[in-house]
């Protein structure tokens, strides 16, 4: 997949046009996008349901080493980082400041969780972040090829 925000600097690198750029940002943020979002619940029902059943099907030994390699390591981590802390902010602000952020300072994987995490009942809550990933990346291209802007 082609990384969002970066891939309308390349295409001018390149030489592509301008509809070209804009073309490729679409489909690139459209595609990352409807991928992850429907792939968010596989991965919560794996993390819920599968994981306990394989700790389960390990040797013992083996499931008391990775227990205390796991609590050693929480023990040493931070509770809440910058990264946690900014979540749960923007879980408490809306759904619009997750639709808005998504494609410029979240990645679109991250937006697409959040959004389907926290708002998975809200039908139109997909349409909106696809526009705001079209207008986002309509304003990041011209933002690159502002001085020539339709060769």
């Amino acid at each position: 997949m082609v990384k969002y925000f970066y891939s309308p600097f390349f295409a001018y690198s390149v030489g592509e046009t301008f509809w070209v750029s804009y073309f490729i940002i679409i489909a690139g943020g459209f595609t990352s996008f409807t991928l992850f979002y429907h792939i968010t619940p596989f991965i919560q029902i794996s993390t819920k349901y599968l994981k306990p059943a394989l700790l389960k099907m390990l040797p013992v030994k083996l499931n008391i080493i990775l227990k205390e390699k796991f609590r050693t390591k929480k023990d040493k981590r931070k509770k809440f980082n910058k990264r946690k802390r900014m979540m749960i902010k923007m879980k408490s602000s809306g759904m619009w400041l997750i639709i808005l952020t998504t494609p410029v300072l979240l990645s679109l994987p991250v937006g697409a969780f959040m959004l389907r995490k926290y708002y998975p009942d809200n039908k139109y809550s997909y349409f909106f972040a696809l526009l705001s990933i079209a207008f986002e990346g309509f304003i990041i291209c011209i933002l690159i090829w502002k001085d020539n802007l339709f060769l």
